[in-house]
């Protein structure tokens, strides 16, 4: 009688889920690369330096997407070949990235909310954001006016500093900077995305002009047409609205960081399961013996002595022809 088959310590149903939940990001993560690829190879573009590649949709994109389909490979593979390696080493994956989100929102938490902290830190983002700034319409970069102007008219700010007066770093641009030698149309100016628009209003691209008036030491002060524009800078309108929908911005955290903790609970509960049903397979009672298998790849040998001389020997074996 043949041996009833034990049940195994892997659950299909862990086991599917994680593959199914990987090979969806996989499928997502190769649609972002290949457009951002194909965005990238359309306009030319030439990442020179960090502010090309974060001020730029489509890199970000064709990054993001390769790293999610870097990562999701080892989640399929690892779940669908019961591979431990590969799911240890997905986790691994998805923890640095678990980790590194929670540093980051560390950096924003000390950002606004602990100033003492982030001046010994020496936390100044503004600083890098400045280049953007300087580089805004210079730069032969599509991409970056629309992101600047989006995220301008997004946050209903003017600038990316963290001042209230954050309209005023368009001073530093070399077309809206309000110096006595420039000789830009656009002088004392700042970009159409600063301006407030109402609803129904019409849009002027022209209504931030002569929103800053040069001083004789050559700074620069508001201007009168100052009140048609948004004069916080984006990072200070970031703050502000972090601080008047706390609930808001912790439900999107939570929702980006639970599914990690789902994923990575699903593939250590897989792996532990894949653990225990090899070591099932170790234990003595269920290896395979050479000599007394049932299988078809197995000599079925009597345990008695002397059948098993009659066995190959012809005695008691009908089997055996003694006459041929």
């Amino acid at each position: 009688m043949a041996r009833r088959r034990e049940k195994s310590e892997i659950n299909p149903i862990v086991k599917y889920l994680l593959f199914s939940l990987n090979f969806v990001f996989w499928i997502l993560g190769l649609a972002f690369a290949i457009l951002g690829t194909y965005i990238l190879i359309l306009k030319h573009k030439v990442v020179k330096d960090a502010f090309d590649f974060f001020l730029d949709p489509s890199t970000i994109m064709c990054t993001a997407g390769a790293v999610i389909v870097f990562v999701a490979f080892f989640g399929c593979m690892g779940a669908l070949r019961e591979n431990t390696c590969f799911l240890q080493f997905f986790n691994y994956l998805v923890t640095f990235m678990f980790v590194g989100e929670i540093v980051f929102v560390i950096f924003v938490f000390v950002f606004y909310f602990v100033p003492d902290a982030r001046e010994q830190l020496g936390l100044f983002p503004e600083k890098s954001m400045h280049e953007a700034i300087i580089k805004y319409g210079v730069v032969d970069d599509d991409d970056m006016v629309n992101f600047i102007d989006n995220i301008q008219q997004t946050l209903k700010c003017c600038g990316l500093g963290d001042k209230e007066d954050g309209f005023l770093d368009w001073n530093d641009n070399m077309y809206y900077n309000c110096t006595t030698t420039s000789k830009s149309p656009e002088k004392c100016s700042v970009p159409a995305s600063c301006c407030k628009i109402k609803e129904g209003d019409i849009r002027n691209i022209l209504c931030g002009k002569n929103v800053m008036d040069p001083k004789p030491d050559g700074s620069v002060a508001p201007g009168a047409n100052v009140d048609k524009i948004y004069t916080v800078g984006c990072l200070k309108s970031l703050g502000n609205w972090i601080n008047s929908n706390a609930l808001v911005a912790g439900g999107v955290l939570l929702g980006v960081l639970i599914p990690q903790m789902f994923i990575m609970c699903v593939s250590r509960t897989l792996r532990y399961q894949i653990k225990a049903q090899k070591a099932k397979w170790d234990r003595p009672e269920n290896r395979p013996n050479k000599f007394q298998g049932d299988g078809p790849y197995y000599i079925n040998v009597p345990k008695d002595r002397n059948q098993r001389a009659g066995r190959y020997q012809g005695v008691n074996n009908p089997t055996f022809d003694h006459h041929s």
